[in-house]
């Protein structure tokens, strides 16, 4: 069995399209976001976190553990703690350039595979008037750096390099064709 260790229904809607079967379960790992790691370093270790504390009950099942993070100037942009956080974020954010890194840990008992990847993206110059309205929708609360591409947030993006997949939280290609050669 498949197994998605995340509550995030873009992840499941990805892998879903995708043709996947798949189970969703949660996992329980606090997302911390600990300032001694590097950024990628960090989101490997959470993306690993997350499938290990689901494998561990399910262990003769591959589990999908994946975490985004959005890293501007070398500092990591969480999912925002209220309205001010996501209006400070967005301000930064605006016409500049960031980073997308989403990790994918995949777990199997003993064996582990993780690979991470990554999307330059840039923003449009934008208003306050431009970033209370976005705040208004309540779309930025639950994601890192307080943006979603996929909906309403993407008019606020100018363009990206890369996969726009790893924005929203699961590179899909690169997930299918991991799965493939995990055993």
């Amino acid at each position: 069995m498949l197994i998605l260790a995340s509550s995030s229904p873009r992840r499941a809607k990805l892998m879903k399209d995708a043709g996947l079967d798949f189970i969703v379960i949660p996992s329980q790992v606090d997302e911390v976001v600990d300032e001694k790691y590097k950024p990628v370093d960090l989101v490997v270790e959470l993306a690993k976190l997350k499938a290990i504390h689901v494998a561990k009950q399910y262990p003769n099942d591959v589990v999908i553990g994946a975490d985004t993070i959005v890293v501007y100037e070398d500092h990591i942009l969480g999912k925002p703690r209220d309205e001010e956080d996501a209006y400070r974020m967005l301000r930064l954010l605006s016409d500049d350039r960031h980073v997308v890194y989403t990790a994918v840990a995949l777990v199997k008992g003993d064996q582990m595979k993780t690979f991470v990847s990554e999307t330059e993206v840039w923003m449009k110059n934008l208003s306050d008037l431009e970033i209370r309205n976005y705040i208004k929708t309540g779309e930025p609360m639950d994601k890192a750096g307080a943006y979603g591409i996929q909906g309403e947030g993407g008019a606020l993006v100018d363009h990206y390099k890369g996969d726009f997949f790893t924005i929203v939280g699961l590179p899909l290609k690169d997930l299918l064709d991991q799965l493939k050669s995990f055993k």
